[in-house]
């Protein structure tokens, strides 16, 4: 859940997922989980967060073509999918271990 709040917070989907592997993913082990499921699964959460932020570039553009004055309109819209994306992403990783 980290990458994805952060990802929403700053628009920014790779910067997300690659502070979360430079600080969680070494202890990954520790957690009980490979280093390879925590960081794919970091990275996803970070696209997912990035595709619901109202803030992130690629909202801003589609909402310019789109005639949309408000990129909320478009976060109110993915937040429901990108969230269910991220609680069956989270269940798939515990099953994973």
């Amino acid at each position: 859940m980290g990458p994805f709040l952060l990802a929403v917070l700053c628009g920014s989907g790779d910067a997300a997922s690659v502070a979360f592997n430079n600080a969680v993913t070494p202890h990954a082990a520790s957690f009980g989980i490979t280093p390879m499921n925590l960081g794919s699964s970091a990275a996803i959460a970070g696209c997912l967060g990035r595709t619901m932020s109202p803030i992130a570039g690629a909202a801003m553009v589609a909402c310019g073509l789109a005639g949309v004055s408000n990129p909320m309109e478009l976060a109110k819209r993915n937040a429901l999918p990108m969230i269910a994306g991220v609680i069956v992403m989270a269940i798939l990783l515990m099953f994973l271990r």
